[in-house]
């Protein structure tokens, strides 16, 4: 049992990196980045050509997480800034616009095959714990979602660009006219999403393997983790992954693995119409 549960957990921390970055883009920018499973995968696969090379994991990790934030900017400048005035949701149709170039851009180099990353880039291994053998890697998984998280955490409510985030998603408008730059803001969010998931590439990358065929299976359960967690809550979108990933693990184990993708659908409905806000969300109300 022990293994099943930890292989879940690692499993959520991966639907918790994307809930994450969805989170980091909504409240720095109001817009939800439905192209972050496809940027993270992309970072998966420029980690196993840097590390291929032979290049030190740490320069690979930081090397990459300036790449993706990079790019991260550049999809906040086409995607989001150019169009803030149009037509209200146009981000969504962007967003995904983004998505659909990142992935034909991966599989045009490097092509639809799971490819894996070198062996030595990720510490492997397993432990004998009570109930069953468990992944070293899956243990640093959970620990790296739980870490970067607790990081999140602290910067969205005791830093003065956090607070301003938070500002900026209950209110745009009123915060601009308090003198928040929310055009910065929003540049601030989408590199921080693209340098969180440049930073993790290589643990998530070691548990996925380099492949695009996964993207949009990732972004629709971190979107239904975002779902559980409540929009908005950095600790709720961890939450909501680990969640996902254990009644994922749960039910292949013990009903079947043809029943594994559906539970997450029930979970999805069944938050819809019990709690639309989500576990840690809250119901916003304003005066009319």
């Amino acid at each position: 049992m022990t293994t099943v549960l930890i292989a879940g957990l690692a499993t959520g921390a991966i639907y918790a990196f994307i809930a994450l970055g969805y989170n980091i883009t909504h409240l720095a920018s109001g817009a939800l980045n439905f192209a972050h499973a496809n940027l993270m995968m992309l970072a998966v696969f420029l980690s196993m050509v840097g590390l291929k090379l032979g290049v030190n994991a740490i320069i690979v990790a930081i090397a990459v997480a300036i790449i993706t934030g990079l790019l991260a900017l550049i999809e906040e400048r086409l995607a989001i800034r150019l169009l803030r005035n149009k037509a209200s949701q146009s981000e969504l149709v962007t967003t995904l616009g983004v998505a659909s170039i990142i992935t034909g851009f991966i599989v045009l180099i490097w092509g639809s095959d799971p490819l894996s990353l070198p062996s030595g880039s990720w510490p492997t291994g397993a432990l004998d714990l009570p109930g069953g053998r468990v992944q070293i890697s899956d243990l640093l998984m959970i620990l790296v979602i739980l870490i970067i998280a607790a990081v999140l955490i602290l910067i969205s409510r005791k830093t003065k660009i956090g607070i301003s985030a938070l500002a900026q998603s209950e209110d745009r408008e009123a915060a601009r006219l308090r003198g928040v730059d929310v055009l910065k803001l929003s540049m601030f969010g989408f590199a921080l999403s693209g340098v969180v998931v440049g930073l993790a590439a290589i643990p998530i990358g070691t548990k996925t393997l380099a492949v695009s065929s996964v993207i949009l299976t990732l972004a629709i359960k971190g979107f239904v983790a975002l779902t559980l967690g409540g929009v908005g809550s950095m600790g709720g979108a961890v939450v909501g992954g680990l969640i996902i990933g254990l009644l994922e693990a749960v039910v292949e184990r013990y009903v079947g693995a043809s029943f594994r993708d559906i539970i997450v659908f029930v979970v999805f409905l069944a938050v819809l119409f019990i709690r639309p806000q989500g576990l840690f969300g809250t119901v916003r109300q304003r005066e009319v």
